[in-house]
């Protein structure tokens, strides 16, 4: 006897002996066992689900000669005739290959005349999108009022290009795809009925390709046996398919998460002699880092249906969850790049480059190659051993006189303020912030509002806008009336500051912290509170949820550095009632815009303007000069 492939072999010959589709199958039983048959079934799905499968074993369960039943005998010759394709009253038809509207008549015409052998006859038309629209036309009447003893099955893979008058006529039931999982199983039992010998990986490669198809699965099992001299093994399957074997994207990622260039680099050159699709390895690693951050935020979420469930739960605890999501995002930006690289090795191997230098919390220093040639010729071209870069102002070689410049270049805005101190008599000689354009002719006069509430570390600058001005920071002193009394203005607000008395205000210095980034970001939201060596910082609900390890250290750092090494920090959640470096700021751009578009309003050139022409000002686009505060 010829060999039968696995598809055909395996092919189910009970409802019990499907897997995979138990919405459809406890339908149909319910249905044959209280006797409630519908006269038209359509079954949709992908290629390799079970639809045809389905058609069949419900003839048969239609006309075993036991009687209507979900559970058919096989053994009677109506069983038999359908089990092996020869009952007279099963008529298949191809619609891809019969869509004339002469077909179809063919069909309703014989719909009329009674079954030869079996209780019904059934019509089982397989990719019945095909049929032409008048062939449709010609169906319809036949399909919405058949005879008694007519049943119609229809199959399609795209149910998208059926008319609507079709779909109303039928019972529609949509087969689902086949998980790996349930792929994997059953390769696992046809195999040990088979008396194959095989590995466990072997299998989820077969159940990943078959995407989600059992008889493609059948199929792939066929040609690996035959690839494998009659067994499966993992290295084998992966040469037929042109993949590579999931261990290898468990060495792949454990050098991402173990930071480790060398070891990452020789796995992508060990998998690239395998000619891989490396979109496919992409495509792989998204999957696994989804399921990663799945694990992370709902913990024992993880399924095992890629057969990997032991990986993902050890990944999820060794990533932090900002590795997961750049690993994800790089991988999912390098799998849309690799149609416009040069090479796809050089795409792949770049994404997976990206993925290491950048991720969270690595040092943003010189490559270690370069650090250690810039050394060894720094080395090679000085008597000196200490490769530290000399005094700013007294390069010691040429290759490091480049620094100097840069330091010299944050000098001159230090060199100018001490330059206006002997002319400002009101600053105190300890103030940190001179006084830089006084005019002490003028008698200090009432402080406005909009001075009272801005910004004291800018008030100190060349020329903060009163009402009044025009908007123009950098006039000398005395060239307009409100120029001379400004000094003297904002001399009665600086001097109980507490910046000037060396105290530190939250809300107004959070910025000389240097936080940056979403640690900056969420602790400008917070409210400060310290008592001794413990910091105390209270923030609302909605940025709470945001923070996390990572940011409480950098937070934490950045104090330690600004007050000390003893320092103490606690994060809680609760109201800030507005005490916060953002809040603060807000305040300031408000009261900075106010001055602005007064100072507009009440200038007699605007003014004049405004009556002169019938203009009008649009306060929207005004806004205040840069640097006035």
């Amino acid at each position: 006897m010829s060999y039968q492939v696995l598809a055909r072999k395996w092919r189910p010959r009970t409802f019990e002996d499907m897997v995979g589709q138990e919405h459809v199958l406890q339908a149909l039983i319910h249905a044959l066992e209280n006797q409630r048959l519908h006269h038209a079934y359509l079954f949709t799905g992908t290629r390799g689900v079970g639809k045809t499968t389905i058609g069949r074993l419900l003839a048969r369960c239609l006309n075993c000669e036991t009687g209507v039943t979900p559970t058919p005998c096989g053994e009677c010759s109506s069983c038999q005739e359908i089990q092996e394709g020869r009952f007279v009253d099963l008529i298949e038809i191809d619609a891809a290959s019969r869509t004339g509207v002469d077909d179809m008549r063919e069909l309703t015409d014989n719909v009329q005349y009674a079954p030869t052998r079996g209780r019904f006859k059934v019509y089982l038309i397989d990719e019945v999108h095909m049929l032409t629209n008048q062939s449709f036309n010609a169906f319809l009447k036949t399909l919405e009022e058949p005879p008694e003893h007519v049943k119609f099955l229809l199959a399609t893979t795209d149910p998208q290009k059926l008319p609507v008058t079709v779909l109303s006529r039928c019972l529609q039931f949509n087969l689902k795809r086949m998980t790996p999982e349930h792929i994997a199983g059953h390769l696992k039992y046809v195999l040990s009925e088979e008396q194959v010998p095989f590995e466990e990986p072997a299998l989820w490669l077969l159940a990943r390709a078959a995407d989600g198809s059992m008889r493609d699965a059948l199929s792939l099992t066929d040609q690996a046996i035959a690839f494998g001299n009659q067994k499966l093994a993992a290295s084998d399957v992966s040469n037929m398919l042109g993949t590579i074997d999931q261990r290898d994207i468990e060495k792949l990622v454990n050098a991402l998460v173990e930071n480790n260039g060398p070891s990452l680099l020789s796995e992508i050159q060990r998998i690239s002699d395998f000619a891989p699709d490396y979109s496919v390895i992409l495509a792989d690693l998204l999957s696994l880092f989804h399921r990663v951050t799945m694990e992370q935020v709902v913990p024992g979420s993880v399924d095992n249906a890629l057969g990997d469930a032991a990986q993902v739960q050890t990944l999820a605890r060794q990533l932090s969850a900002e590795d997961a999501q750049l690993f994800y995002q790089a991988a999912l930006m390098g799998r849309k790049d690799l149609a416009v690289t040069p090479d796809a090795r050089m795409g792949f191997e770049m994404t997976l480059l990206r993925m290491l230098a950048f991720r969270p919390g690595t040092d943003r220093r010189e490559p270690p190659t370069v650090s250690s040639a810039g050394q060894s010729g720094s080395a090679e071209s000085r008597d000196e051993p200490d490769p530290a870069p000399a005094p700013a102002g007294q390069p010691a070689d040429p290759v490091h006189s480049a620094p100097p410049p840069v330091a010299e270049l944050s000098q001159p805005e230090p060199e100018a303020k001490p330059e206006a101190i002997p002319e400002s008599a009101p600053v105190p000689a300890a103030a940190p912030m001179p006084e830089p354009e006084p005019e002490p002719e003028f008698e200090p006069g009432p402080v406005p509002e909009y001075l009272a509430e801005a910004d004291p570390v800018h008030e100190s600058e060349p020329r903060p806008q009163p009402p009044e001005s025009g908007p123009e920071p950098t006039d000398p002193p005395g060239t307009t009336e409100m120029a001379g009394p400004e000094p003297e203005v904002a001399e009665p607000v600086r001097e109980p500051e507490p910046e000037l008395s060396g105290e530190f205000v939250w809300e107004r210095d959070f910025r000389s912290l240097g936080i940056v980034g979403m640690p900056g970001n969420l602790a400008s939201h917070t409210a400060f509170t310290r008592d001794g060596d413990d910091i105390l910082l209270t923030m609302e609900e909605g940025h709470a949820r945001l923070l996390n390890a990572r940011h409480e250290e950098k937070i934490l750092a950045a104090l330690r550095n600004h007050f000390g090494d003893t320092i103490n920090l606690r994060i809680e959640q609760g109201e800030t009632g507005g005490k916060t470096p953002a809040a603060w700021e807000e305040r300031q751009r408000l009261a900075r815009q106010q001055a602005a578009e007064s100072a507009i309003r009440n200038d007699p050139l605007v003014k004049s303007i405004v009556e002169r022409f019938e203009g009008r000002v649009v306060e929207d686009s005004i806004r205040p000069v840069q640097g006035s505060r």
